[in-house]
């Protein structure tokens, strides 16, 4: 292990990183490794990749002063989208509802999103973005897509990794 990386739980992407620029096979193009040693080498560079874009979206919470819940639901929240109920955002980010209860009452009182009632049931409440909180949101989009590894492909390899990862991840 490299000696200035600190072990922790789990894998350490910083690790991954770390060998995968020194391990041998750094370098050698696709069509000559073993189809073994690619799924490693296709691991590893998710993983360095992985590192990265959580260092940008660090670098873009702090600067936007968002906590990595907030950032998450603001991401979620189209603006062009009908606003979704608190019972879907707790679904869609995997949570409690009493969390995103929580987590949408600190974005209220910074003025970035509103409840208001659901279009085909009043009782129900929907949450939306205000003006400012659409430009929040688009700032830190701006931030996180212009600071990931992704932004030093061309337009061209972009598409074509959308591509792939939508094949890979069974979205296509």
């Amino acid at each position: 292990m490299h000696p200035s990386i600190a072990p922790c739980q789990g894998l350490n992407i910083q690790v991954v990183y770390w060998e995968l620029q020194t391990t041998p096979y750094a370098g050698v193009v696709a069509d000559e490794l073993s189809e073994r040693t690619l799924g490693y080498q296709l691991i590893a560079q998710f993983q360095a990749a992985s590192g990265q874009l959580g260092a940008a979206v660090a670098d873009a919470l702090r600067e936007l002063d968002l906590t990595e819940p907030s950032a998450n639901l603001l991401w979620l929240l189209d603006p062009d989208a009908d606003p979704p109920s608190m019972k879907e955002l707790a679904g869609r980010l995997y949570c409690d509802p009493s969390t995103i209860t929580f987590i949408i009452d600190k974005l209220q009182k910074r003025g970035l999103v509103e409840r208001r009632p659901g279009a085909r049931d009043g009782r129900v409440k929907v949450v939306a973005l205000t003006e400012t909180g659409i430009a929040h949101r688009r700032k830190l989009i701006q931030v996180v897509t212009n600071r990931s590894p992704m932004s030093r492909l061309t337009l061209r390899e972009r598409r074509q990794l959308h591509r792939l990862l939508e094949k890979a991840v069974g979205t296509a």
